[in-house]
């Protein structure tokens, strides 16, 4: 079986040409005198003040306003123009120590998610509680970078400031402990030599603007894409997408009723999983496995994570493969995979264990894997035909699924 090499991951197939970073020219301090000494500092002050948005209340998250573009243009242009490597860390350590993380904030919601937990409580009223402590977490700088890498170059440019932020740290020019989480830092042992990646992964997919869609330009992008990755990494042999499994979990959800309804017996397990969950759980397999994957409290226990690993991989593998609607992919992440030639290559146990990658798809994400040779054919059998070309992974889990499971 072909496997997945060491990887480059493609976060956006749009953005791939950026404009050169803009030549830094000096900033100017226009005081004179002793009251020049203090002059970079209070600058610097109220540019932060007046790029870095506002951290909105947690029932506010949503709707809160995207600041102006050209506040965080001023940042950069700011930043641009400072020459020196002093200069850039004395901003960077202001950023992180004026407009971080709320450690007051941390203290309060910890207090109220610990003392949930001693409580018997919904546990709706706990999983707000700890997301509530981890948007607490969020560093208010952080809503700064996100706008600023929609802007033209804005990508290139936190490239070159996670640079400046090796180098600052290298020189020791700025030992505050909090800097690393503005750009995470990756280990000089784990950096990869441009010859050895062999693998591009492309991790989301899209097309923003609304009259695009629909006109078949997926196959398009994709193909550009590769051309230009091949020309800059020459060694690019494997191409594939990590991809979320958005309706798994309701899919589920609503098996598990209709079999409840249906004979109140559980035929989507075998007996051996059935008795392993309820000696766990201690009560009866189909409503305590409603309950779990409701509230996602089935991944604070490592048995119960163990024991469901098989049932949702292999049901998750029915999903995507044997779910159909009009006899293509019901999975709509599937359907535009496999009409663009894709193969269903491997699905990754907790391949993302975020809050929404549990609620969406119980943590599981999917490859689909590209060979540039086979798109044409794949695509064309698929829209034809509706065949779906799968590997062996995939069809083994399929397998497993038709002779343990029954719908």
């Amino acid at each position: 079986m072909r496997g997945l090499g060491s990887g480059l991951t493609v976060w956006r197939l749009l953005s791939l040409r950026l404009p050169p970073r803009p030549q830094r020219s000096p900033v100017l301090w226009l005081s004179s005198g002793p009251a020049a000494a203090g002059a970079p500092e209070r600058a610097m002050d109220q540019l932060l003040r007046r790029t870095v948005p506002a951290a909105p209340a947690y029932e506010l998250r949503e709707k809160t306003p995207v600041p102006a573009a050209d506040q965080c243009a001023d940042f950069m242009s700011f930043y641009c123009g400072l020459t020196e490597a002093a200069e850039r860390a004395e901003l960077l350590g202001r950023l992180v120590k004026g407009f971080g993380v709320d450690h007051g904030q941390v203290a309060e919601q910890s207090a109220g998610v610990l003392q949930l937990r001693e409580q018997p409580q919904e546990a709706a009223v706990l999983l707000q509680a700890e997301d509530r402590l981890r948007y607490a977490l969020v560093p208010r700088y952080r809503s700064l970078f996100q706008n600023i890498s929609k802007l033209d170059g804005g990508v290139r440019f936190l490239v070159q400031l996670r640079a400046d932020l090796l180098e600052v740290q290298a020189l020791k020019l700025l030992e505050e402990p909090h800097v690393r989480a503005i750009v995470k830092e990756r280990p000089p042992s784990e950096t990869e030599e441009r010859s050895s990646i062999s693998a591009a992964i492309f991790y989301s997919i899209s097309l923003i603007q609304l009259g695009l869609q629909g006109l078949g330009l997926a196959t398009c992008i994709l193909k550009g894409t590769v051309k230009e990755l091949q020309r800059e990494f020459p060694h690019l042999g494997t191409f594939s997408s990590l991809s979320p499994i958005p309706g798994f979990t309701k899919w589920l959800l609503r098996l598990l009723n209709s079999q409840a309804k249906g004979h109140g017996r559980n035929e989507l397990l075998t007996d051996s999983e059935c008795h392993e969950i309820s000696e766990i759980t201690e009560g009866p397999v189909n409503e305590t496995l409603k309950v779990c994957l409701s509230s996602n409290e089935w991944v604070k226990s490592e048995k119960l994570v163990r024991v469901l690993q098989a049932p949702l991989m292999r049901l998750c593998a029915w999903y995507l493969y044997g779910e159909k609607h009009q006899g293509y992919a019901l999975n709509p992440v599937a359907n535009f995979h496999l009409q663009n030639g894709a193969v269903m290559w491997r699905i990754n146990w907790m391949g993302d264990p975020s809050l929404a990658g549990l609620t969406h798809s119980c943590g599981m994400m999917v490859n689909y894997r590209y060979f540039l040779e086979e798109m044409t054919a794949n695509s064309t059998a698929y829209l034809s035909s509706k065949n779906i070309k799968a590997s062996e992974q995939v069809l083994n889990l399929v397998a497993q699924f038709q002779k343990n499971s029954k719908l």
